[in-house]
């Protein structure tokens, strides 16, 4: 029988999407993380968890006593490896569960997350997953087992929309919370009326600076639904917040300019605060495949990692 949460972890995306690595364009504790192994011998005193044996691990970290039960190779994980640690903080406040296609926001955002951490331990390295909407609602610490990608997806499954969002709060919270150097990937609409520049970007980026304050390595998928790009509608319609729920009785066609200009200016402002920042920015409609985008910004990383 499927784990709840299991649809988000989709074959055909998998197939579809490059045999890349997702590479830090920083170092981790000193040395490369991911397939860049440290060249110093140590372990920590903390056990994290087994994984199974690939060619070229150390024969010194080979759990004897699981092979003598299960007759197959696991190697024993500690916090001092140097595998990337990344923390997904995916949104999943009112605002996000909305959609005009085939899926709303909160959806895509939980395909996205699955898939990336999925692309993670592939490449040996650990993942975990934070849910928030006003606070945070799931936080599980990066780990890279196989029972660890299940303990996600059943909490991906189990994700209901919550009230507003506070996405500044969070973060400074878990830029408190999470002491490991690692990557940060925030999945979210951005939606939660920060302030401080006019675009309404201010707070949530002074939080991502706070993750680099710390000196994580930090991605920003900035999901919209196309509507909310483009207002595309024609008829006078009844618009509601998702999430204050307050309702205004508007004609799109005679506001429909105003209205772009303004989104755009939300999005570029977002955009020109992260890049100057030195955070990745990927703004993603939710009428694009999910293995283009990732496809897309996985070479993106890999060149400017070069």
């Amino acid at each position: 029988m499927p784990i709840e949460g299991s649809q988000y972890l989709d074959p055909d995306i998998l197939r579809q999407l490059p045999n890349m690595e997702l590479i830090a364009k920083r170092l981790v504790e000193s040395v490369f993380v991911g397939y860049h192994r440290s060249p110093y011998f140590g372990f920590s005193v903390e056990f994290a968890d087994h994984r199974e044996y690939v060619h070229g691990d150390d024969l010194r970290t080979v759990d004897w006593k699981v092979w003598a039960r299960k007759n197959r190779y696991y190697v024993k994980r500690f916090e001092m490896e140097n595998e990337l640690k990344a923390t997904i903080i995916l949104d999943t406040s009112r605002s996000m569960d909305y959609g005009t296609g085939k899926l709303t926001k909160l959806q895509y955002g939980s395909y996205l997350a699955a898939t990336l951490v999925y692309l993670l331990m592939q490449q040996n390295d650990m993942a975990g997953l934070v849910t928030f909407d006003e606070s945070i609602r799931h936080y599980i610490p990066p780990r890279g087992s196989r029972a660890h990608m299940r303990s996600i997806l059943q909490a991906l499954g189990t994700v209901k929309p919550g009230p507003a969002t506070n996405v500044a709060r969070v973060c400074h919270d878990l830029a408190e919370t999470i002491k490991a150097r690692g990557m940060i990937i925030l999945i979210s609409d951005m939606l939660d009326g920060g302030t401080g520049n006019g675009n309404g970007t201010g707070d949530a980026v002074h939080a991502l600076r706070h993750f680099q304050h710390r000196k994580h390595d930090v991605i920003v998928f900035h999901v919209m639904d196309d509507s909310e790009l483009d207002l595309p509608f024609d008829e006078l319609s009844n618009f509601r917040d998702l999430e204050s729920g307050q309702r205004l009785a508007v004609d799109p066609s005679t506001f429909r300019k105003v209205y772009r200009q303004r989104v755009q200016s939300f999005v570029d402002g977002m955009r020109q605060e992260c890049v100057k920042s030195n955070i990745d920015y990927k703004l993603v409609r939710t009428s694009m495949p999910i293995e283009a985008v990732l496809t897309e910004y996985l070479h993106f990383r890999a060149r400017r990692s070069r």
